[in-house]
């Protein structure tokens, strides 16, 4: 529509975010029982979608950590512009403790939240590409032994593209975690980004290219022979500014945690190898560093979960819930020599680590599943203060 003001990029990035969740939907991790990184895509979704809507209508930015998504569900249900009774279908996401019945909702808001985008109009190009739901879902359930080998077929080829140095595995199967379910994730370095128009081009020529490529500033996507391929590209130098701020923390640290766990398949010069080794000695201050300031945050934390609890509001509470626990996993990840972006395979890395508070695992369950009530809000907050003190 003319006249239309442009989206901001928060926005935008929001809405691309949601066409990803319907292209992939993290339903994989309910059968994995993966239930902290589930409930943790649930959080981002009530973020990201608030973020769309509230922007559609000319409303003030809601994505923030400490969360300040106060009041969405009458808010959210009064928009002009919006589905009908989103916030209670937000709120249905915050307190629905089946799984499938919370991504049934949220599948649904999310599709009628971009339809209603695409009518909206204005210059935000979210939908670049048509949207097919599960579009991006592997279409066959793979052995590992057989994603491992398909990985290193890809790095080879990658070997083509013009600027692309080293090539390692990251994700599942760079961890040893890999399952039948299982993305093949490569990281890609070298001197420089390959323009998009390259990438596109390069890739278009695989044979047995199922669906895609989807092409991104800095991550390109494609089903390739029934499995699922995420490329992320890194220039050398970044890595290399990271590694020399040291003891400073990283600001990319899905980065600085693909490097510690990634597998190296092509490494010419050994770089990769010495970066990883840089990495797997962290000095105390950083330690410290990343741990003092998610300290710093709790008192935040602390402060906005008691007005949500004051007014019951359950979306802004399962919010600061996922966030918090997210704090608390980054600093246990730290002090057992890990970084951490966001929690993926925590279920599965507790169980290796020196420092561990008592219970961990059944008192994050309980952190991040959906609210019962206000009385649920009181003792959760108890729970998190209790896993603190064990862990520091």
């Amino acid at each position: 529509m003319p006249g239309r003001s442009p989206l901001s990029n928060h926005v935008t990035e929001a809405a691309n975010q949601l066409g990803w969740w319907l292209r992939l939907p993290p339903t994989n991790l309910i059968d994995r029982g993966d239930h902290v990184r589930f409930r943790y895509a649930l959080y981002l979704i009530i973020h990201q979608t608030a973020t769309v809507l509230y922007g559609m209508n000319g409303l003030p930015e809601t994505m923030f950590y400490p969360s300040r998504l106060e009041g969405a569900r009458n808010r959210l249900n009064g928009l002009s512009r919006a589905p009908e009774n989103a916030g209670d279908a937000l709120w249905t996401l915050a307190t629905e403790r089946v799984p499938e019945k919370a991504w049934a909702t949220a599948s649904r808001l999310m599709r009628d939240t971009l339809e209603l985008l695409n009518e909206f109009g204005g210059d935000h190009g979210a939908l670049d590409q048509n949207i097919e739901e599960g579009s991006f879902k592997p279409d066959q359930s793979r052995d590992p032994g057989e994603l491992y080998a398909l990985a290193a077929e890809i790095a080879e080829r990658m070997r083509l593209l013009e600027g692309a140095s080293a090539v390692a595995l990251g994700g599942s199967l760079g961890r040893g975690f890999a399952d039948r379910q299982s993305d093949i994730d490569l990281l890609v370095f070298g001197p420089g980004i390959p323009r998009e128009d390259v990438r596109r081009r390069f890739i278009s020529t695989w044979p047995d290219i199922r669906h895609g490529p989807l092409i991104e500033p800095a991550c390109d996507s494609v089903v390739l022979d029934g499995a699922m391929v995420h490329i992320r590209y890194w220039s050398r130098q970044t890595v290399e500014d990271m590694l020399a701020a040291f003891p400073r923390p990283p600001e990319q640290r899905i980065l600085a945690e693909e490097l510690q766990h990634c597998h190296v398949l092509i490494d010419p010069d050994g770089r990769l190898g010495e970066w990883k080794a840089v990495l797997g000695r962290l000095p105390d201050e950083l330690v410290n560093s990343i741990t003092a300031k998610a300290q710093h945050r709790l008192p935040l934390f602390r402060d906005q979960w008691r007005k949500a609890q004051d007014v019951d509001d359950r979306i802004h509470l399962y919010c600061l819930a996922n966030q918090a626990v997210n704090d608390l996993l980054i600093v246990l990840y730290i002090r057992n020599g890990r970084f951490l972006s966001t929690p993926r395979w925590v279920h599965k890395d507790i169980g290796v680590f020196d420092t561990l508070p008592a219970d961990l695992g059944t008192s994050l369950f309980r952190l991040v599943d959906g609210i019962l009530d206000r009385e649920d809000m009181v003792a959760r907050w108890t729970v998190l203060e209790g896993l603190w003190e064990d862990l520091v």
